[in-house]
């Protein structure tokens, strides 16, 4: 049985900045846009409280969110059982049950199965994408998304994994396209070449969301933006351990198969869409992996 997306009402009455009458508007714009897939009111409205109820920003980041989804699927659509056998296994990409003081949701991604060459960079993007979206559907609106990084166990052969094309794509993706007002990206255990990591992922980054990234030396200077009561036993917190929340994923995104396959089936069709694209493809200019890419 599909997922069914979060009642609106609920979201009304969450957030009262949300106007019906702007809802509406979106919506009748929605109806004038025969590329764009019918969307529920309630994705409105959590697309709506993303950009801040600006009706234009709105209307650019609903058909970034479904053409980007529809371009690349190998990032975005749910994969085929063998292939999300072989990734739920290499990490950890989860919310956290509890939000921070401030109401932000709490996403934690870390390496599960250290070995390089069990690592495929597509397929983590694939795996943040997915519980990404059955997130959003799931539990609508928040005040924000701080997403936290463990890098224990990365090394520069998965650095040399990383695919430049599905990187920047997904970072557009992030800002452009994504549903949520990011505030802010934490960084722990942090690698001695943290440097090229960071000037890997600056050229593709608003200088906005560059500078929110914040490199913790510990857990202490952690607990200064997310509190050990929004955090996992393995860093000290209050919460079960990574294990724990590794086994909701794996159970999260096989029980829920066919939301995933109704999200998938809303599609953009280039072949009616009345204006040229405004998306730019995010594999212009760039190809191959980092091992391919010099920094000074």
């Amino acid at each position: 049985m599909r997922l069914i997306s979060i009642d609106p009402e609920q979201l009304y009455q969450k957030d009262p900045n949300i106007k019906r009458e702007d809802v509406k508007t979106l919506q009748e714009w929605l109806r004038k846009q025969p590329h764009l897939p019918k969307i529920e009111e309630s994705q409105a409205i959590i697309f709506l409280h993303s950009c801040c109820y600006s009706i234009q920003a709105t209307k650019r980041t609903i058909d970034c969110y479904f053409t980007r989804r529809t371009r690349h699927p190998e990032i975005f659509r749910y994969p085929s059982a063998d292939r999300l056998n072989k990734a739920l296994p290499i990490s950890l990409q989860q919310y956290l049950p509890r939000k921070t003081p401030e109401g932000y949701r709490v996403l934690l991604k870390r390496l599960m199965d250290v070995k390089v060459e069990y690592f495929n960079f597509t397929n983590e993007i694939m795996l943040i994408n997915l519980i990404i979206a059955l997130s959003i559907h799931k539990h609508g609106i928040s005040e924000g998304l701080v997403s936290v990084f463990d890098f224990q166990g990365v090394a520069l052969g998965h650095l040399a994994r990383v695919n430049l094309s599905v990187l920047k794509c997904a970072l557009d993706h992030l800002q452009e396209g994504l549903p949520v007002r990011v505030k802010g990206i934490h960084v722990i255990n942090a690698v001695p070449f943290m440097d090229k990591i960071l000037a890997l992922v600056k050229p593709f980054l608003q200088r906005e969301l560059y500078e929110m990234i914040h490199i913790h030396s510990s857990f202490d200077s952690l607990y200064k933006y997310i509190p050990k009561e929004c955090l996992p036993s393995d860093y000290g917190g209050e919460l079960p351990s990574c294990q724990v929340f590794w086994e909701e994923l794996k159970k999260d995104l096989f029980d829920n198969a066919q939301f995933f396959q109704w999200h998938d089936s809303q599609a953009v069709d280039e072949l009616k869409r009345m204006e040229k694209s405004t998306v730019l493809d995010s594999t212009l200019g760039v190809d191959g992996t980092f091992k391919k890419l010099e920094i000074d």
